[in-house]
């Protein structure tokens, strides 16, 4: 009896996860899922003609974009990592693909860039984070006209990042050099703000662990709510997944 009482936790945190991964919709035919049928045709034709453009290429990045209805009662940058899996985004060995997602979820409108490993130096947490910032206006809006420039405008921007590394030639819906320059500053900008947590949070460790009061529940309840309180225009530190098409490292943004 003993037995079966220290298995139900994991018993239970292995339903949990057989049931949030069955909630995952399957893969969609097109490089675009709508759920919802917020996209309009100028949306959905721009995803298609960018993937379709990269499909001629030697590296065959892979920019998705998705709109659901809700992500559950699981948080969006995990939701996003655990649907960048399912769906096998990017190329095997590359690593080289990027999801878009947009959710419901109740009027929050919550959005979030999940960044492949092959592609976090190209398209980074704080780009991610900028892109974002810069369209929150329209991602956010009640008006699904609105929300379209939105999507283009934040799938334009990350294309843009893409083809530049490439060496891809832009389409007319690429962002302007300004634009472009803006995203790039904010990287030099802010990518180091999430080592210097980093670090802050390892003096703190070093510091309290060799101390009585490290020992107290009290440190370690300190320590939990940085990792998972952390800003996520810094990409966060949670997500992370792997598949067999493609591996997200929890690399990108969220709003």
């Amino acid at each position: 009896m003993w037995l079966w009482l220290l298995l139900l936790p994991f018993l239970s945190l292995f339903q949990t996860t057989l049931v949030q991964a069955a909630s995952l919709p399957n893969t969609p035919a097109e490089n675009y899922f709508d759920q919802v049928n917020l996209l309009d045709s100028q949306t959905q034709n721009l995803v298609n003609a960018k993937n379709q453009q990269y499909e001629g290429t030697k590296a065959k990045p892979q920019i998705m974009l998705a709109v659901v209805k809700s992500t559950g009662d699981t948080d969006i940058d995990q939701y996003a990592a655990d649907l960048f899996s399912k769906w096998r985004i990017g190329q095997k060995n590359s690593d080289n693909g990027i999801l878009i997602l947009y959710a419901l979820n109740g009027g929050k409108r919550n959005v979030r860039i999940e960044v492949g490993y092959g592609l976090e130096d190209v398209v980074t947490d704080s780009q991610s984070g900028q892109i974002l910032n810069n369209n929150t206006a329209e991602l956010k809006s009640t008006s699904s006209t609105i929300v379209n420039q939105g999507l283009q405008k934040t799938f334009d921007s990350v294309a843009t990042l893409v083809d530049k590394h490439y060496g891809y030639k832009n389409n007319k819906s690429a962002i302007s050099g300004n634009e472009n320059q803006n995203v790039v500053k904010s990287d030099r900008n802010l990518f180091n703000w999430k080592n210097i947590l980093q670090l802050i949070v390892l003096l703190i460790f070093i510091g309290f662990i060799i101390s009585p009061w490290g020992r107290s529940w009290q440190f370690w309840s300190i320590i939990a709510w940085l990792f998972n309180n952390n800003n996520d225009h810094f990409g966060g530190f949670g997500g992370g997944s792997s598949g067999g098409g493609g591996s997200s490292g929890g690399g990108g943004a969220s709003i």
